[in-house]
């Protein structure tokens, strides 16, 4: 591994974030969507700087962080995920249509550097978007990635330990619609990861990994939820977690074709009305340019979105099992910046929702450690 520079000397336990209630910039320049992970006690954020160069913000405070370069020629936003070895892995489309791979432990200050792995780019494949990463089962990563043909591909790691091995890339389903991102989450009831991302005829589509990662046993693509009497447009992107209490998923996608009336966010769990796709009854409207976001909270899916009605303001909804109804009351996650992009992402760090967003202004890192009540 190669030095990439100094890091903090303080015990992790002083490292774990405290919550916080206000968006904060912790600088930096980014393009695109920063990959969060919550690793040690520790929260960091990967990013696609602006010379396309790979970005890691260690936060050190809730009002603070501080950077390292790691290199690399990145065209899309990175995705990142704990490997095995007791690294970060983080994957980058680079330029040259390649996925590769950079092994980061942040304790040490060291990273092994973006290397090709899984085989290469599979002939004739052309990558498109941000690239996904996510543990499995077994306790190890597997990475998936959409082609300009909107077939989904994935591959695996077959060993761990110094320089782990992947499987080749083999393909999952097909029909896709290229250009909106998709989200793979683990339903810790039976241990199987679900794929789930839009169709080319702009409905939502699960894959189910047969139980136990690392391996290449998926179903085919399904529709998700019943559809109403007039179907949906999913764009932008999807938005699902697992909850284990209810044993149901929950999906929820940007329904391009809403009434004038209706909150166009729409949602669909298991037997909750049959599993058909329903409009959020909020007020609040969200942006039209970036995907919503879901995360399992100790087991509780939350829905996360910018609004449009109220600009800046980001709003969120856990899902209500003690009553009928679905979501309990919105939430105000921070106040309203004008500054705040929309192009969120997040991770669970102690019960505490901690969001990363892109400044429209400088492209600065906007970080906060939302407690939800």
């Amino acid at each position: 591994m190669t030095t990439v520079g100094e890091l903090h000397t303080k015990n992790l336990e002083a490292m774990v974030p405290a919550a916080s209630s206000t968006w904060t910039s912790l600088g930096g320049a980014f393009r695109g969507i920063a990959a969060p992970v919550y690793y040690g006690g520790s929260l960091y954020a990967f990013t696609r700087n602006t010379d396309n160069t790979l970005g890691m913000c260690t936060v050190t405070s809730p009002t603070s962080g501080s950077w390292m370069q790691l290199g690399g020629q990145l065209t899309n936003s990175p995705a990142s995920a704990i490997s095995p070895n007791g690294t970060l892995g983080v994957l980058g489309l680079m330029q040259g249509n390649v996925v590769e791979i950079n092994y980061v432990n942040p304790f040490q200050g060291t990273q092994t550097g973006f290397s090709n792995f899984a085989g290469g780019t599979p002939s004739g494949v052309s990558w498109s978007g941000a690239p996904v990463m996510t543990v499995n089962s077994n306790n190890r990563l597997e990475a998936f990635m959409l082609d300009g043909n909107g077939n989904m591909w994935h591959t695996y790691q077959t060993s761990v330990g110094t320089n782990p091995t992947w499987s080749n890339w083999s393909v999952l389903g097909s029909t896709f619609l290229v250009g909106a991102s998709f989200q793979v989450f683990l339903n810790t009831n039976t241990g199987a990861l679900q794929a789930v991302a839009i169709g080319t005829n702009n409905q939502i589509y699960q894959m189910t990994q047969y139980q136990g990662g690392g391996r290449d046993g998926w179903s085919a693509p399904a529709l998700v939820g019943t559809l109403p009497s007039v179907a949906p447009q999913f764009t932008l992107g999807t938005a699902a977690a697992f909850n284990p209490g209810t044993s149901y998923s929950v999906f929820s996608g940007f329904n391009s074709q809403s009434g004038v009336s209706a909150n166009p966010l729409m949602y669909s769990s298991g037997s909750y009305s049959n599993g058909t796709w329903v409009n959020l009854t909020l007020a609040d409207s969200p942006i039209t340019t970036s995907a919503p976001l879901m995360l399992s909270n100790s087991g509780t899916p939350q829905l996360i979105y910018q609004s449009q009605t109220n600009p800046g303001q980001v709003v969120l909804l856990s899902q209500n099992t003690a009553s009928t109804s679905f979501w309990k009351g919105q939430q105000q996650v921070g106040t309203a910046s004008g500054d705040l992009s929309g192009q969120m992402s997040g991770v669970i760090n102690a019960g505490n929702v901690a969001l990363f967003q892109c400044g429209q202004s400088k492209g600065q890192l906007y970080f906060i450690n939302y407690l939800p009540s």
